[in-house]
């Protein structure tokens, strides 16, 4: 380990330890003549080399555990900028001492260290689930050239001679293209998810997706024979496993062609059918890829190569970047199956997206995929490209504006979005949404591009994305004024008040709401910190929340309800029967963030006791600012205007009322809402599956309540323990032993 300037920072890629110093730290010193005049040519004198391994020593032992050094040329930016020379997880050019020499292509099959003919199955069964392993890492964010491109046989596949390699090599590169593109296409990643660089390599772009599935096909044709053709039980269960694993590729590249959009245009309900039918084939076939992965050659034991045969980790290693090298462990060939079973069981699901016609079902459908399978860069990617294929239509055929307009009417209809008023027809009524919903298209869009990112870049981006809701406010209030105004002049006039903005405060409330809950799924929260989120959610948010959907709901059973005008053609005829509009799945909507404000409701009643009785250790005041934290977690609100932000010195007010209370009264008041929100998700018929999970903690929370109100296990004053391991956002209240 030396020093040096910076002109030799890195060392070359091919260095040993024989031709630089290593024994001590070593000072660079370059001898120049003073009496050279500016810009002339000066001929660099012989290096010297200063050993200071002693006194860098002497000067560590002067340092305490955990101290650093700073200084105004080198601070905390640049300590962590610093690369360690000679250092395999810090030197970029430092070889390790495993390959002094990287194997390439041409050098492996020089010294046959691969074969290109004659494979047997399990050296072909081998190498493929090596690369499936490959691939997996690489969608998990490490660069291509450290995990599928250190694959040989991917980097010259023309030069392959065995039939069944060859076709594999050929088909994952063109899936490798694929998941670029659709990666790319929806532009959803950050650095840390996804390494889009492909590092020169062409991924053989001048071969056809359909000519890679028919080398596959009939690769898998000639191994069908030649297994009837084999005696040998156990070659002809190799074999049958390398044609499992052919058959699988095959189909996941057949489904990815077929899901790309193809003049952005996505695939209709018919090819949905065929594309679902198509993974449920692939899905099968992961079971018995698993069953048979150690049928293939094994990686050798404490080595990081995938497979003994056709891999070199250190090939592309001149190809990186100038910076850290991220250090790359290949994942287990079995987890890498299953993350492969569980990726199909999520793009099916994706496939459903083809259902929900209205931007409402829509953006419920991103929300629960988010939230039900954790998905990875790649499924998401997938969905965000089903819906917008063109990045500007949904499925090719409605504008976006069309699609919110169908939203606000199915939410509150309007009277200036239904045919039998008269505002339907005036010019400037119809202009100005028109104008309203292109201008603010944008917004919505983000809405479906938010769920796209990972869950803690979700919630970054909708902390900004919500300053645009108050702009958005503004409009739809000048919107319905204007509107109003317009109404006004006509006779039997249907009041226009409040129809839009009601419509965009409900989806603000909403991003609002996943705001704060996402800090508890992401574990951003102290326990000290749960009675203001509680309290802000149970008060206000999901308050205003029921209070926009009753609205909605009353306004629409109001325009179902008014007669027509006597004397017109309608009134004159006899009405026929209609089935009456239902507002909003009826009701069910309501009745759950009824029951979500119960559950808020009791967590702060809930923790106003134990606060009460000292049983939640508060931070130590020389380190602890509760107006600034507070100020910090809803930052986000406060350029919105409705609903108003609340400050600190409400939660101070309400705080103060509520410890007043004897905490046994809290938790009995807490018990109630638990039951209350258990009775409200019962109530409805067909319950979802998130409605159980909520229903199971609230039952075991209100059973812990009414303990703790009747007086037993509250001697021990124990501090309480939140588990979050049944629902994402609402633990289950338990005593610590």
């Amino acid at each position: 380990m030396e020093t040096k300037t910076s002109e030799s920072s890195v060392a070359p890629d091919n260095r040993t330890a024989e031709e630089e110093p290593s024994d001590g730290l070593m000072e660079y010193n370059t001898k120049l003549d003073p009496a050279a005049p500016p810009g002339a040519f000066i001929e660099p004198m012989p290096q010297e080399w200063t050993e200071i391994t002693t006194e860098f020593f002497d000067c560590v032992k002067e340092l305490q555990l955990g101290e650093l050094i700073h200084d105004n040329m080198f601070g905390l930016f640049e300590a962590m900028s610093a690369i360690e020379m000679m250092d395999p997880k810090m030197d970029a050019g430092m070889c390790c001492n495993k390959e002094a020499t990287p194997l390439t292509f041409q050098t492996a099959v020089e010294t046959n260290c691969i074969k290109l003919v004659n494979l047997s199955a399990p050296e072909a069964i081998g190498i493929i689930d090596a690369v499936f392993s490959c691939t997996v890492s690489w969608l998990e964010g490490h660069s291509m050239a450290q995990t599928v491109l250190t694959c040989l046989y991917l980097h010259y596949p023309q030069k392959i001679e065995d039939r069944s390699l060859k076709a594999f090599a050929c088909a994952i590169l063109k899936m490798l293209s694929l998941i670029r593109n659709f990666i790319m296409w929806a532009r959803v990643y950050e650095e840390e998810d996804f390494q889009l660089s492909t590092y020169g390599y062409d991924l053989c772009k001048d071969l056809t997706e359909a000519k890679a599935c028919n080398m596959l096909k009939s690769a898998e044709e000639d191994l069908v024979k030649k297994a009837k053709d084999t005696e040998d039980e156990k070659e002809r269960e190799a074999i049958n496993a390398l044609i499992c694993r052919l058959k699988f590729t095959r189909l996941l590249l057949q489904c990815l062609v077929a899901l790309y959009p193809e003049k952005n245009v996505s695939p209709t309900k018919t090819e949905m059918i065929d594309i679902v039918k198509t993974l449920n084939g692939a899905l099968e076939l992961t079971q018995l890829i698993e069953k048979t992965i150690e049928l293939g050659t094994q990686p050798e034991p404490g080595s990081d190569t995938p497979n003994s045969m056709g891999f070199s980790m250190m090939v592309n290693q001149r190809l990186l970047p100038p910076t850290f090298p991220r250090y790359t462990r290949i994942k287990d060939r079995s987890v890498c199956i299953q993350y492969l079973a569980e990726f199909i069981q999520r793009l099916k699901h994706a496939c459903k997206i083809v259902h929900c016609h209205d931007f409402h079902s829509a953006l419920n459908f991103f929300m629960d995929f988010c939230k039900k399978f954790s998905p990875c860069l790649l499924s998401r990617s997938i969905l965000q490209t089903l819906y917008f294929p063109g990045h500007c239509v949904v499925f090719g055929t409605k504008k976006l504006t069309e699609v919110l307009k169908e939203s606000a009417k199915a939410f509150i209809a309007p009277p200036v979005l239904l045919p039998d008023n008269p505002l339907f027809t005036n010019p400037a009524a119809c202009n100005c949404v028109d104008s309203f919903f292109a201008y603010n298209e944008h917004i919505f869009s983000v809405l479906f591009e938010l769920r796209g990112y990972n869950r803690a870049r979700q919630r970054d981006k909708l902390a900004y994305e919500l300053s645009s809701f108050a702009n958005l406010q503004d409009e739809a209030e000048r919107v319905d004024a204007y509107l109003h105004s317009l109404s006004m002049k006509h006779e039997n006039p249907r009041q226009h008040l409040a129809c839009f903005g009601t419509w965009v405060l409900y989806h603000c409330l909403r991003s609002m709401s996943f705001f704060l809950l996402s800090g508890l799924e992401l574990e951003l929260y102290s326990v000290h910190e749960y009675l203001y989120i509680f309290w802000y959610l149970y008060q206000f948010i999901f308050g205003w929340i029921v209070s926009a959907l009753t609205r909605a709901d009353a306004f629409l059973m109001e325009q179902d309800n008014i007669p027509e005008p006597k004397g017109s053609a309608k009134g004159n005829q006899k009405k026929p029967k209609v089935k009456k509009r239902k507002g909003k799945s009826d009701g069910k909507e309501i009745i759950f963030n009824q029951a979500m404000q119960n559950m808020c409701g009791g967590y702060y009643k809930a923790l106003g006791g134990f606060i009460g009785e000292d049983r939640i250790p508060e931070p130590l005041a020389m380190f602890d600012n509760e107006k600034v934290r507070f100020e910090h977690r809803f930052a986000p609100f406060a350029a919105l205007s409705t609903p108003p932000p609340m400050g600190y010195s409400d939660f101070k007010l309400m705080k103060s009322y509520l410890l007043k209370s004897p905490p046994e009264e809290l938790y009995a008041s807490a018990a109630k809402h638990f039951h209350e929100a258990r009775s409200l998700l019962e109530s409805y018929p067909n319950p979802d599956e998130e409605w159980h999970e909520i229903v199971k903690v609230a039952k075991m929370n209100f059973v812990m309540m009414n303990l703790l109100a009747s007086g037993l296990n509250r001697q021990s004053k124990t501090q309480p323990e939140f588990d979050f391991s049944y629902h994402r956002y609402f633990p289950i209240i338990k005593q610590k032993k």
